[in-house]
């Protein structure tokens, strides 16, 4: 009678003990993220050196993706994430060490440990959420996720950015991110085989997680890598062109529960089209502000940009749900490492596609590359919806997939589930 209840209790002290370390990470990333665009633009680089850095992390994610999903499983997901947090704190430490035009390098290393995280992070929650609550409990850990973060980008305002000290700080909030995981009694998640999740499996079974995970990743790069440089190269001052990054984060916190919460009970295709339509239109505003100089810019430049954050980044929660619950939460490792390789290509183009706008067009390019991205995101959602038209099925065109998918795992087996 009382054995049903201690799974329960241990699941409850391990989700808590990741959360924690996991919002932890979030807070010296952040730093780190904004940071390290910031003092690059203050040492007038060039856009284009800058959107590379950024571009390094995502690199050294989409390696990550690759061989971590097997690390996890032979290590655990708490040893996992002691090791990575330590890696994350070494690569920290060296932006205060090397020259500016060498920080790619930290951040390539830095891309591949936060895979890693991710990994553990989301395949630990998603392993364990049920299907009719997935939304709403990965809506509800972003939102904290992203309070944790503009609380980091707000109080970047407040250190000065002309010492590496705050790169010492932020090193150690990656080692005391350990704290919380390495204390708990409770077990991770068991990782059995890790079953991949193909490309085409997923473009077959949920083409809107795959354009959902690329757009985020295609505008998250941008925004978190660009966007605080933009805000110096249109001539803000340090702290606005921190609250202008902030804005899209609180923009995106706003909106986080009610899009993870819709995408328990509505089609995600209508939720992303709608997302990406409004960002269309708030980029054209953007660009309508600076060319008329309205009154009071800085305070549209914030709003507009929060419009834009709450528009396209929750977009990952619906994605994710929509995957889930369409392939399965049995394979939570190996498709939680594909919806973040996804991400992880659009976030590694991004940042030099943005870059590469703001160089050939000015700064203002950076508006051209938001606005024209939406654009064919929405249109291709358009065409999705128009060709197979929602059904009684809320999340759209195909029914659920059976739990025996016969892909194949790394090791070249096929999966348990596919002999049943």
């Amino acid at each position: 009678m009382s054995q049903p209840a201690e799974p329960r209790t241990s699941s409850v002290a391990a989700l808590g003990a990741i959360v924690s370390g996991a919002l932890i990470l979030q807070i010296a990333s952040t730093i780190v993220n904004t940071v390290v665009p910031l003092k690059m633009a203050l040492e007038q680089k060039a856009p284009l050196l800058i959107g590379l850095v950024g571009s390094a992390y995502s690199v050294g994610f989409l390696a990550g993706c690759f061989v971590i999903p097997a690390f996890i499983r032979r290590v655990g997901h708490i040893r996992a994430f002691a090791v990575f947090a330590a890696l994350q704190a070494v690569f920290t430490i060296s932006f205060a060490l090397t020259p500016l035009d060498i920080w790619g390098i930290s951040r390539l290393g830095m891309g591949f440990a936060g895979a890693g995280h991710a990994i553990c992070i989301e395949s630990w929650i998603s392993g364990q959420a049920k299907a009719g609550q997935r939304g709403r409990l990965f809506g509800f850990y972003q939102i904290l996720n992203r309070l944790a973060l503009i609380g980091s980008q707000i109080g970047v305002g407040y250190v000065s950015l002309q010492s590496h000290d705050i790169f010492l700080l932020a090193s150690a909030t990656f080692s005391i991110a350990l704290i919380p995981v390495g204390m708990t009694r409770a077990k991770g998640p068991e990782s059995g085989e890790v079953v991949s999740v193909r490309l085409n499996t997923m473009w077959q079974y949920a083409p809107a997680s795959v354009i959902g995970c690329l757009y985020v990743g295609l505008m998250g790069g941008a925004l978190t890598n660009i966007a605080p440089a933009y805000g110096i190269l249109i001539g803000l001052d340090q702290a606005w062109a921190i609250l202008l990054t902030a804005g899209i984060q609180i923009g995106a916190l706003v909106l986080q529960w009610p899009l993870g919460l819709l995408a328990d009970r509505v089609d995600s295709r209508k939720i992303m089209l709608s997302a990406t339509g409004s960002v269309v239109l708030c980029s054209l505003a953007l660009g309508a502000v600076l060319w008329f100089s309205v009154p009071h810019t800085r305070f549209w430049l914030f709003g507009l940009f929060a419009l834009i954050g709450a528009g396209a980044m929750p977009i990952y929660t619906v994605a994710v749900a929509h995957a889930y619950f369409r392939l399965g939460r049995e394979r939570a490792l190996g498709l939680s490492a594909q919806l973040l390789f996804l991400w992880a290509v659009g976030s590694a183009i991004g940042p030099l596609v943005a870059a590469a706008f703001m160089q050939a067009a000015g700064p203002n390019g950076l508006l051209a590359y938001l606005g024209l991205l939406s654009a064919a995101a929405a249109a291709y959602l358009a065409f999705r919806l128009r060709r197979n038209p929602p059904s009684a099925n809320p999340f759209g065109e195909r029914k659920p997939m059976a739990p025996t998918i016969p892909d194949v795992s790394p090791s070249g087996r096929r999966s348990e589930a596919e002999g049943k």
